[in-house]
């Protein structure tokens, strides 16, 4: 706990300072999933007010907008998406009464991955290519770059605070990856176990590898379930990371098969440095306990 501590404290004392734009001006923007929200924020300082579509505990996959959320979006300047399969459904709706909406694709410039489960198949087919983009420090800092460009496009005026508000956004976000790099390098090559695969970034980025006890977007059967926990048991596992926004049964079934236990992981957290300081000490314990492999 004083570890974890001190790495909060560590955080916080390189902080980001932000510039707040010049009185008189206020952007509106909409964002599809809370991390967004930490990056525009952190770019836009107190310029405006961002608004998210999912909220904390939802999921995307299964995320329908109220009546009320469409016609607050179709009064926004800015809607920044992340290319997930219900945002191309609401944007024809929204642009039948909101024509001058601008709908950014935050996420454009960053190279994205398949799903991969641990089943010898892509998850979810009709998504096609992982979103959960902002588990990565390079990718925030990606995504902080194209805010800042949109939000100087849209207020000239204000283009050197958004500018210096992103400087101090990507220092933060460098320091960050170095912590964690040099946190998680002992067991590049590992594996830690997962419910739904999310966090496929991070991993990545870390040397890291993750498997998946959904197959497909759905909950494993018995055979699979039986072949898993076989796999779990000679990686020596003892933690299965769970996400809040989905049925954790298979997790549990699966952890106490292997003696182990189930902890809390939510991707879709909106404080996204604070949360990958959390999931880099979760995993970092996880590996520990039971060697490098």
């Amino acid at each position: 706990m004083m570890r974890f501590l001190e790495k909060q404290i560590a955080f916080v004392a390189f902080g980001i300072a932000l510039v707040f734009p010049s009185a008189g001006w206020a952007i509106d923007v909409f964002v599809t999933v809370p991390p967004q929200k930490w990056v525009v924020e952190n770019i836009l300082g107190n310029g405006g007010t961002v608004n998210v579509l999912v909220k904390n505990g939802q999921d995307p996959h299964t995320f329908e907008p109220t009546p009320k959320q469409i016609m607050a979006l179709s009064r926004a300047k800015i809607w920044f998406t992340m290319n997930m399969p219900f945002e191309n459904r609401l944007r024809n709706k929204v642009g039948q009464v909101a024509p001058d909406l601008r709908i950014v694709d935050m996420i454009g410039d960053i190279e994205k991955h398949s799903i991969h489960d641990d089943h010898g198949h892509d998850d979810h087919d009709q998504e096609a290519k992982d979103p959960h983009v902002w588990l990565s420090p390079v990718n925030l800092q990606v995504m902080a770059a194209t805010t800042a460009a949109v939000l100087s496009e849209e207020d000239a005026e204000n283009m050197q605070q958004y500018n210096q508000n992103l400087q101090a956004v990507q220092k933060s976000l460098t320091e960050l990856h170095a912590r964690i790099g040099q946190q998680l390098a002992p067991y590049a090559g590992s594996s830690f176990y997962v419910f739904h695969p999310s966090f496929g970034y991070f991993a990545e980025e870390y040397g890291l590898q993750q498997k998946a006890v959904e197959a497909g977007g759905k909950s494993p059967g018995p055979r699979q379930i039986a072949a898993l926990v076989a796999k779990a048991r000679e990686d020596q596992v003892k933690v299965i990371f769970v996400q809040p926004q989905f049925d954790q049964k298979s997790g549990e079934t699966i952890a106490r098969a292997i003696d182990g236990e189930v902890v809390s992981l939510d991707a879709l957290a909106e404080d996204v440095p604070a949360n990958l300081t959390v999931m880099a000490d979760s995993i970092e314990q996880a590996l520990s306990e039971r060697g490098t492999k």
